[in-house]
C-alpha cells in the first residue's frame, strides 16, 4: 500500500457525458486519459441547520438543508493537446460551441491512485490500488492564464454530489495506458512567443503595449433542484448569464509600431464629466463594445495553413465592455508602471483547438 500520493503515482480519467436537444444523454468519447494535467483536488460541503428547543440551550438536532456538494478542481498545462474544457465536453463536436450549447453536459471523473515506488502508471507498472470516483459532475468555473514566464495553464472547477473510494475501477482508460505513457513528450509546450498577437483582435490600449500576462474566466452558477423522497438532486441546472471577464497587462511607455511611436497616453479610455444636459454624451471608443479574440500558436512555424498556425482559439465576441483600467507600480523599489485591462461580456466564450 502506498505510503504517500504524489504526481508520479496518480492519474485522471474522465468519461463525458453529452446532453442532446431532447434531453437524453450518453458517453460521447468513453472513458479517456487527458494529458498534462498538473493537479486534482476535492472538497466536500454538507449544510446543515440547527434546531432547538425552549428550555434547552444545547443543539437538539440537525437537519441537512441540502443535499452534500463535491467540487473538483483540475488544472491542466496548455501543451499542444486537447483542452479540458473540450474533453469534458464531448471532444471535437465541442469545438466552436457556446456555453449555452454545452451547458447540460455532464461528467463522471475517476482518480486512479498507484503505490508510490512505481516510475509511472503505463504498462507493466500495475494496477492502482483505489480510486476517487465522482458522477454527476457539471462544469462551474473556466479560467485561462497565459504568463511571461511559467507554465499557461486551464483550470476547470466542476460541482456534483457523488464521491466515493473504491478499489475497482469504473472505467478502463487508465488500465490500457501503454508502457509509452510512462515517457510522453508535450507536442507544444507554451512558451510566451506562441501568443500570436498580430492575428489576435485585442481591445484598445492593449495591442500597442508590451503584454505581460492574459487571463480569461468564465463563471457558470449551478443551481440544484431536489425533492421529497429522496436525498440526490432531481437535476442540477445552469444560472445564467455566465459572466466572461478577460484581463490583460501591459507595461505603460513607448514601443515601435512600424515607423511611428505610440504614446503611454491612452485617449481610447478617457473620461470627463458632462454637466450639460445632454442626451447624447460623448463616449470614448474604449468604454463602447470590443471585440476580443485570443489565438495560440501551437508551433514556430509560420505554415499558412490554421492547423500548423493556430493551434487554440480563445473568442470572446463582440461585446465585451471595459470594467476597470488599473494603472500601478512604478514605486522607488524600481519596479514597471503597469496596465491593467479588465473586461466583461455574458454567455460568450468559444473555444476550438487544433489539438
Amino acid at each position: 500500500m502506498a505510503k504517500r500520493i504524489f504526481f508520479g503515482s496518480s492519474a485522471l480519467q474522465v468519461n463525458p457525458y453529452v446532453t442532446e436537444d431532447n434531453g437524453d444523454t450518453y458517453s460521447s468519447t468513453g472513458w479517456v486519459v487527458p494529458s498534462g494535467i498538473q493537479s486534482v483536488g476535492f472538497s466536500t460541503s454538507v449544510a446543515f441547520e440547527p434546531i432547538f428547543q425552549l428550555g434547552q440551550t444545547e443543539v437538539y438536532g440537525r437537519t441537512e438543508s441540502q443535499s452534500p456538494e463535491v467540487e473538483c478542481t483540475i488544472s491542466k498545462a496548455i501543451d499542444g493537446t486537447e483542452l479540458l474544457y473540450i474533453t469534458l465536453n464531448g471532444g471535437e463536436d465541442a469545438k466552436g460551441k457556446l456555453p449555452a450549447e454545452l451547458a447540460a453536459n455532464s461528467a463522471e471523473l475517476e482518480l486512479g491512485v498507484y503505490h508510490d515506488s512505481i516510475p509511472g502508471v503505463g504498462g507493466e507498472s500495475g494496477a492502482a490500488e483505489s480510486f476517487i470516483y465522482c458522477s454527476g459532475m457539471y462544469i462551474s468555473n473556466v479560467q485561462y492564464q497565459f504568463p511571461l514566464d511559467g507554465v499557461a495553464t486551464e483550470e476547470i472547477t466542476l460541482i456534483g454530489d457523488t464521491k466515493k473510494w473504491t478499489t475497482s475501477s469504473s472505467g478502463s482508460a487508465l488500465s490500457s495506458l501503454s508502457e509509452s505513457y510512462n515517457s510522453g513528450t508535450a507536442p507544444s509546450a507554451y512558451q510566451r512567443w506562441k501568443v500570436n498577437v498580430s492575428g489576435s483582435t485585442l481591445p484598445s490600449g492593449v495591442a500597442d503595449w508590451p503584454i505581460q500576462s492574459i487571463s480569461m474566466t468564465m463563471a457558470i452558477g449551478r443551481e440544484a433542484i431536489q425533492e421529497l423522497g429522496t436525498r440526490g438532486k432531481y437535476c442540477r441546472y445552469a444560472t445564467f448569464p455566465f459572466e466572461v471577464t478577460s484581463e490583460f497587462e501591459v507595461i505603460a511607455g513607448k514601443r515601435p509600431n512600424g515607423n511611428a511611436s505610440v504614446n503611454v497616453v491612452e485617449e481610447a479610455y478617457n473620461f470627463e464629466n458632462d454637466y450639460e444636459l445632454n442626451c447624447i454624451p460623448t463616449m470614448e471608443a474604449g468604454f463602447k463594445d470590443q471585440t476580443i479574440i485570443v489565438n495560440i500558436c501551437n508551433n514556430d512555424t509560420n505554415a499558412a495553413t490554421p492547423t500548423a498556425q493556430t493551434g487554440y482559439k480563445f473568442d470572446l465576441g463582440t461585446k465585451n465592455r471595459v470594467t476597470s483600467v488599473n494603472h500601478a507600480g512604478g514605486d522607488t523599489g524600481g519596479g514597471n508602471v503597469t496596465l491593467t485591462y479588465s473586461f466583461q461580456n455574458y454567455n460568450y466564450l468559444v473555444v476550438d483547438d487544433a489539438a
